[in-house]
């Protein structure tokens, strides 16, 4: 055989090699946020942030970081059960034509992790315990095509045929989404686990912000890259500088994010060689090490107990008149200039919901199907909390007494269809009370109570289902209850250089919010139970051009997903399930 065809054979046979290797690449999911506060652990360590954020990862989420506190929660907002880093971005906001601001809920975020590799040799580090970083800058007012920092920040507007990734906000709505994306660098000086302005990593020297290109000197040594997919939803008309990051910023190029890493020590290096057989996506089951590590509880996972958060009114229930902090509205006119005779007022205070003493809090009940575990009397108030539903039961003479669905109260002395042994706090009892004007707490959730006991009562069981008796006269409700349903189909790709591609879908799990609407609705004492129910759907198709370089290979990425919106508006009582 002549030389030049051996050599010929020789190459092709490499290239095979190379074309075989695939570096892990997975994404967790997540459902609501854990938290929405002005409260930044790594910028603003034991202080108030500049600006609000919404918070998902570990339910120990506090003012200061340590590696410990994060693995010390007690759950996660992941479907990973032992991820319990935090990762977050500002909070959205939306300027309305009277000039105040609407709080716009993050419904579901997306965490990658992905192995970008100059070489098929070259060594990835894990994250030290204390890692901490930021991508991102919060007072930028430029963009820089060519600067790889800028570039790493992008938009993309799902629901809308065609529609490309953006560096500033997009100038149409996005009917299933708002996509709001961070790519951090994937260098590390390999000593330092946080410097200021996140000096400690950097992105590579060439071949793009998301790729295995080689790293400077200063930051020799290479680490995971983490990509997050924040959706916001945004199926407004579209009006030009009415989206606003809680920063003030109405163009977009503020978005920035931040990690902190809560994985148990060593546990990512296992995953490494597992190679292709972990690029999977969002399939994890197909992964060895995370399939039995998966949990459909992430989005159950409320914070805490004793969590602390900025004393302040945010939007969550109601429109505010100005963006918490010193953040005017800055981006199209220009700088930002804060106000310079600022003073910081607000006060860390303990989510914690006082009720009234005798009371004590048993926790999450699912209603029994096809009827109500307490129904001896109820009410419904657009602006409940536990305490006014622990008092309108003891005023009847009950001993239990159930929250639900932000707004409605039950009460009695015995449970139907139920006992207190069938308690779960795995379940979702994690829609925000009407009544209280931050994030403090809970009211339930849908078909569940978050339920309260009065001291040194018993509680009697009950089989059959016994109906409802009101001990008032029902009052006339004018207001309607409106729940609304969409389905968001979106598709997220990922594509590289090379001749082999993988491909892989998965559904991500539904997310529940609730917002509180301006209503003319009266407190209403009443059995009866009525609903007036709407859906809606709308599927869309958006790609983003995350660029995979896993030597020559090329990765497809595909993904379903469902979110539900719940829209509180002059409650009414539902109909049983």
């Amino acid at each position: 055989m002549h030389i030049s065809n051996l050599l010929s054979i020789l190459i092709l046979l490499q290239l095979e090699q190379v074309l075989a290797w695939t570096d892990p690449f997975f994404v967790i999911q997540h459902g609501p946020d854990i938290i929405t506060s002005r409260i930044d652990p790594v910028i603003s360590p034991g202080g108030i942030s500049s600006h609000v954020h919404s918070i998902v990862g570990s339910s120990s989420f506090k003012p200061t970081y340590t590696y410990e506190n994060s693995r010390a929660g007690r759950c996660t907002t992941a479907n990973i059960a032992i991820d319990h880093s935090n990762y977050w971005t500002p909070q959205l906001y939306r300027k309305r034509d009277d000039g105040k601001f609407d709080l716009i809920k993050m419904n579901r975020a997306n965490t990658y992790y992905l192995m970008r590799r100059g070489s098929q040799n070259e060594q990835v580090y894990d994250f030290p315990p204390g890692f901490r970083m930021v991508a991102g800058n919060p007072s930028r007012t430029t963009y820089n095509a060519s600067n790889y920092a800028d570039n790493a920040i992008s938009y993309v507007c799902l629901g809308v045929n065609g529609a490309r990734e953006t560096g500033a906000f997009p100038t149409q709505s996005c009917p299933n989404d708002l996509r709001a994306q961070v790519f951090f660098p994937n260098c590390w000086d390999g000593v330092n686990t946080y410097l200021p302005n996140s000096a400690h990593v950097a992105y590579p020297l060439s071949q793009g912000y998301n790729s295995g290109g080689p790293c400077p000197k200063t930051h020799p040594k290479r680490i995971l890259s983490i990509f997050y997919e924040f959706h916001f939803t945004d199926n407004f008309e579209y009006k030009e500088g009415s989206r606003i990051w809680a920063t003030g910023d109405d163009i977009g190029y503020s978005l920035h994010a931040d990690f902190t890493f809560g994985w148990p020590k060593g546990f990512l290096p296992t995953i490494f060689p597992y190679g292709e057989q972990c690029a999977v996506d969002f399939s994890l089951e197909n992964c060895p090490p995370l399939k039995p590590l998966m949990t459909t509880n992430g989005s159950a996972c409320t914070p805490d107990p004793g969590l602390q958060i900025v004393n302040e009114d945010i939007g969550t229930n109601n429109p505010i008149v100005k963006l918490p902090g010193n953040n005017p509205i800055w981006g199209r006119s220009g700088p930002k200039k804060p106000d310079p005779n600022y003073k910081e007022t607000a006060q860390f205070t303990t989510s914690t919901i006082p009720i009234p003493s005798g009371w004590k809090k048993v926790g999450c009940l699912a209603e029994p199907s096809g009827s109500r575990a307490l129904t001896a009397a109820s009410t419904t108030n657009q602006t409940m909390t536990p305490t006014k539903c622990l008092n309108f039961c003891a005023s009847k003479g009950y001993t239990l007494a159930g929250v639900e669905w932000s707004v409605e109260c039950y009460c009695g002395n015995s449970l139907t269809k139920t006992s207190l042994s069938a308690i779960d706090n795995n379940l979702a009892c994690d829609m925000p009370c009407n009544g209280l004007d931050y994030s403090a707490g809970y009211c339930g959730g849908s078909s569940k109570l978050t339920i309260y006991q009065k001291s040194n009562s018993a509680v009697v069981s009950s089989s059959a289902s016994k109906a409802s008796v009101s001990t008032s006269k029902a009052s006339t409700s004018t207001s309607k209850a409106s729940t609304s349903t969409s389905k968001a189909t979106s598709t997220s790709r990922a594509t590289s250089t090379s001749t082999s591609k993988a491909t892989s879908r998965s559904t991500s799990r539904t997310s529940t919010t609730t917002s509180k609407q301006n209503s003319t609705a009266k407190t209403s004492t009443t059995t009866k139970k009525t609903t007036s129910t709407s859906s809606s759907k709308s599927s869309s198709s958006a790609k983003s051009t995350l660029n995979i370089k896993n030597a020559s290979s090329t990765v497809k990425t595909s993904s379903a997903s469902t979110s539900t919106s719940t829209k509180l508006a002059g409650h009414k009582r539902r109909e049983l399930h």
